[in-house]
């Protein structure tokens, strides 16, 4: 062989060898752990919610009996629980309530933070009227409240407004919507009913009379409170 053909079978051979090596594997880029999934709790239903604020207040006073119309608010400054207590055989001179307690977030549920289990007192006979709450009088909620009797043949009902503060329940205004003297005043008796109109929020509201004769009175708001603007009130008294 010549020398020619020895370095080529020297070079064959040397790229043959280079084929049998074992090839370096690369490393295997680093995975990062995944993170756990925190699982979010579902929201609690209104009748949930409604259940878990009645967990954590008193059973109220043994005078009133409650339930049946339990309402749960959720305002700027925390949920608030109002509850319509009756007095079980009353006599006439007894009216009935409204509690309210104001609550907080805690844990998944409430906690009481205070409690006011006669935030409002109306009518006769263990219960008053009617209630509801509303936000055409104010900025706050105000709980309505009506409630009244008949005392001595002169019927007199009551419209309570109170607002639901932060620092507790306080009255807006107290004014009579019903009046009949009709069981007294037998020669000139009166028949008057009156109801809210042209409500401004926070400034101003009409309370509209029908009846034996018919008037407006205008309530203004002054500080704290609604007040008649003008003189006195023309409803007469008892």
């Amino acid at each position: 062989m010549t020398r020619g053909g020895s370095a080529l079978v020297a070079a064959l051979a040397a790229l043959l060898a280079g084929c049998d090596a074992t090839p370096v594997k690369a490393p295997a880029p680093a995975h990062k752990p995944r993170a756990k999934a925190v699982a979010t709790p579902a929201p609690r239903s209104p009748a949930q919610r409604l259940a878990d604020a009645l967990h954590v207040v008193p059973a109220g006073d043994s005078r009133y009996a409650f339930g049946g119309d339990d309402k749960l608010l959720d305002t700027g400054f925390g949920a608030v629980l109002l509850r319509h207590g009756k007095v079980p055989d009353a006599g006439h001179a007894e009216g009935g309530v409204i509690a309210a307690y104001y609550l907080r977030e805690q844990d998944g549920g409430f906690a009481l933070a205070r409690a006011y289990p006669e935030a409002a007192l109306s009518g006769s006979f263990g219960d008053l009227a009617k209630w509801s709450v509303s936000d055409k009088f104010a900025a706050l909620p105000v709980l309505v409240v009506e409630g009244g009797g008949t005392w001595q043949g002169c019927t007199v009902g009551q419209t309570d407004l109170i607002e639901l503060r932060p620092n507790g329940p306080a009255s807006l205004a107290s004014i009579v919507t019903t009046f009949d003297d009709s069981g007294v005043a037998q020669d000139t008796p009166q028949s008057l009913t009156g109801g809210f109109a042209d409500i401004v929020r926070d400034r101003s509201f009409i309370v509209r009379y029908e009846g034996t004769r018919s008037f407006a009175e205008r309530y203004v708001r002054r500080g704290d409170r609604f007040v008649i603007e003008g003189s006195e009130s023309q409803i007469p008294g008892c």
